[in-house]
């Protein structure tokens, strides 16, 4: 399958996807898995430093509970002259603000007396905060109830109406507290479906009235007023809670501490805990006993103090520090782009390393996105892009495994046995390298024989025989598929290869003639051992040519080989016979000379018509390796192409002398024999110097 395949399977596999995630998306299915990570993000990036510190909790806890039943037998619900004590502590504090989220809304059971005195207290201290609680269930609703909150009310022009959340009943403090507090706010919200507090309305609607939430009361009190409408909510009027730690974040203090601090004070003594530490700070005085129902689950921990809560809101409202939500199009379009990119990048893959890398990435893609996300404030989906790119990743696999993998195991079964394995992945990764059928391309081929072969054959058992070839072969095969070859066939003791097809190989003249010289070298290592175990030293004879040829799969629909056809592989065949003539190892054509030569060093043998064909060709001998080759080898090289160019001339004396200078050069020991049969016998003047061979 090519790559525009590929690329087209991606897409429609992203494309599907996408409109799953997108049904998904709509159906709130990713919502509950969407809170869970969101609760992951807070709990591993946020951070309490930023949590600030002029904001402190006065907590009723269960000791405090414990100490005023058993010293004071005090039980709950207190005298209200215990939360005067705490306002005119705070007073001689000058704390910015006292937050009470406690509704007073019976009577004390001291007397009315009790009630007067802590709203005259509120009335003197001047910066006292009371909740009241306003519900969604029915219930009567009168005007002395409408009458008290005015007050508090916001102005409807500036709220923006998805912000204002409509509410059918209120429950109020005492009339006369009420009327004593500077400021009021409504300290009831609702948790997501699973029970967590990740969010809070800040206005809401009652009867006409706009009342605040408790927490926006206090902080358009002290902040100096903000305009609801610069606040990001999350589509329904709710601003996301940016909690900055677990329970504990913000400082906090037993309320029996505090009032025994008070009681302390007016008894002329040291104070417990001074009231000049609350100098400017915010204070909200709440629950944290488990029996006053007041504990709230959150991301951090399943029972936080509802103070604690109005503490981080009250926080994020006065510093601006607010969670943004992108709009839907945003997350639909990452959705879409990461469902098409994963698609298409993995249906390009064929390598099990690179998917395995690939995934890792694409899987940490919208983890890494959303923690940047978090970090600047936004709540930026996580489930769905995941789902998204798991989804992607496992269809596209999926697909490959079914499409790519028929294709992977027919072209390893069709080239297994004659091309090396990086060549076969490089073929399974575009198969538009390889064009089945027949196509005409330049090619270098390569044949090699035995020497003696069939007397060896003849001498040696059958066994011996068979494991002699297979380690000769295989040794062979090795280089010439090392070197990026083609194996073409076996033929006894012949081994048939070509280069430059399946895949394209600029230089493949000259890889060729490496692996000729490199099987021969490896042969004369190896010679020793075949000697000793089969009585038998192996020589071998190499021809090899370049040319044009037709390559392909060519046989019948059952039964087919990738072979190469044409007069560039017969005369490679020719000059393998050839080199037993002129007893040289390796016999190159000239078309592969004149493409290597700047690699390797290869000296002129002669200039021969082979059987069969009426055009004579120059033939090389090939020495070795540039770089690899000796100045004593050069000098031989130099003197019998000296020597060659007298014969051609006809100087017979001459040629003879340079021909007999190195006694051991066999090649120059053929030419010897011949030069003397010319000398006695003189060719005609037509003679060009082409030698025809008679044998193939």
């Amino acid at each position: 399958m090519t790559h525009k395949n590929r690329i087209l399977r991606g897409f429609m596999i992203g494309s599907v996807v996408f409109a799953c995630v997108f049904v998904l998306y709509v159906l709130d299915v990713f919502q509950p898995f969407e809170w869970r990570s969101w609760d992951l993000r807070l709990r591993l990036f946020s951070d309490p430093s930023h949590a600030s510190e002029d904001i402190v909790l006065f907590l009723i806890d269960q000791e405090s509970l414990d100490v005023y039943e058993q010293e004071q037998g005090l039980a709950w619900p207190w005298p209200r002259q215990m939360y005067s004590a705490l306002i005119q502590y705070c007073q001689r504090g000058e704390a910015k603000a006292l937050v009470f989220d406690l509704i007073f809304s019976e009577g004390s059971i001291y007397g009315v007396e009790d009630d007067q005195d802590f709203a005259d207290n509120m009335v003197t201290s001047g910066n006292v905060f009371l909740p009241f609680f306003l519900s969604r269930h029915e219930a009567e609703t009168t005007e002395d109830t409408l009458a008290s909150l005015k007050r508090f009310s916001l102005d409807t022009t500036q709220i923006p109406p998805e912000y204002l959340h409509p509410m059918k009943s209120a429950s109020l403090p005492l009339d006369v507290l009420l009327r004593s507090a500077h400021g009021a706010g409504n300290s009831g919200f609702l948790s997501d479906s699973d029970s967590i507090y990740r969010r809070i309305p800040l206005a809401f609607g009652l009867e006409g009235l706009a009342l605040p939430a408790l927490p926006f009361a206090l902080a358009d009190d002290v902040g100096g007023g903000r305009d609801l409408a610069d606040i990001p909510s999350d589509g329904s009027g709710q601003i996301i809670i940016r909690y900055y730690g677990p329970t504990g974040t913000y400082q906090s203090y037993s309320v029996a501490a505090i009032i025994n601090s008070f009681a302390q004070m007016e008894e002329g003594r040291e104070p417990q805990i001074s009231p000049v530490t609350f100098k400017d700070k915010i204070i909200i005085v709440g629950a944290s006993a488990p029996g006053l129902l007041d504990l709230r689950p959150t991301p951090f921990s399943a029972v936080c103090p509802g103070a604690e809560i109005q503490a981080t809101v009250i926080d994020n409202l006065l510093k601006g520090d607010f969670i943004h939500i992108p709009s839907p199009v945003i997350v639909f379009l990452l959705i879409a782009f990461l469902a098409l990119f994963v698609g298409i990048v993995t249906s390009l893959m064929t390598k099990v390393w690179k998917i395995v890398a690939v995934s890792v990435f694409f899987f940490a893609l919208p983890a890494i996105l959303s923690v940047i996300s978090f970090i600047n404030g936004y709540w930026l989906d996580f489930v769905g892009p995941e789902f998204a790119v798991l989804l992607s990743f496992i269809a596209a696999n999926i697909l490959n495994y079914g499409f790519e993998g028929r294709e992977r195991r027919f072209i390893n079964n069709v080239f297994r046995h004659y091309l090396s394995p990086d060549v076969i992945e490089r073929i399974i990764e575009d198969p538009s390298l390889l064009r089945l059928g027949g196509e005409r391309r330049d090619i270098t081929s390569f044949f090699s024989d035995l020497a003696g072969f069939t007397s060896i054959s003849e001498a040696l058992s059958p066994e011996d025989l068979v494991h002699l070839l297979n380690a000769y072969l295989s040794e062979m095969t090795e280089i010439i598929l090392d070197s990026g070859g083609t194996l073409d066939k076996y033929e006894g003791d012949a081994i048939i290869a070509f280069w430059n097809a399946p895949l394209d190989h600029d230089d493949h003249a000259t890889r060729a003639c490496l692996a000729a010289l490199r099987c021969q070298q490896r042969l004369d290592e190896l010679r020793p051992g075949f000697q000793d175990q089969y009585g038998h030293s192996l020589h071998m004879r190499i021809g090899v040519n370049s040319g044009p040829a037709v390559v392909g799969n060519m046989g019948s629909h059952r039964r087919f080989d990738y072979t190469a056809m044409g007069d560039t592989i017969n005369l490679a065949s020719r000059l393998e016979g050839a080199g037993k003539h002129y007893r040289v190892s390796i016999l190159i054509g000239e078309n592969t000379y004149d493409l290597a030569k700047e690699s390797v060093v290869a000296r002129e043998v002669d200039i021969i018509r082979v059987v069969g064909k009426d055009k004579p060709v120059r033939v090389y001998e090939l020495v070795g390796e540039k770089g690899n080759v000796s100045e004593e080898q050069f000098e031989r090289i130099k003197t019998f192409h000296d020597a060659l160019k007298l014969y051609r001339n006809q100087d017979w004396d001459e040629a003879l002398h340079l021909f007999q200078r190195y006694e051991d050069d066999t090649l120059a020991e053929v030419y010897v024999d011949r030069t003397k049969r010319l000398k006695e016998n003189p060719p005609t003047a037509d003679w060009t110097g082409v030698f025809d061979l008679t044998k193939k």
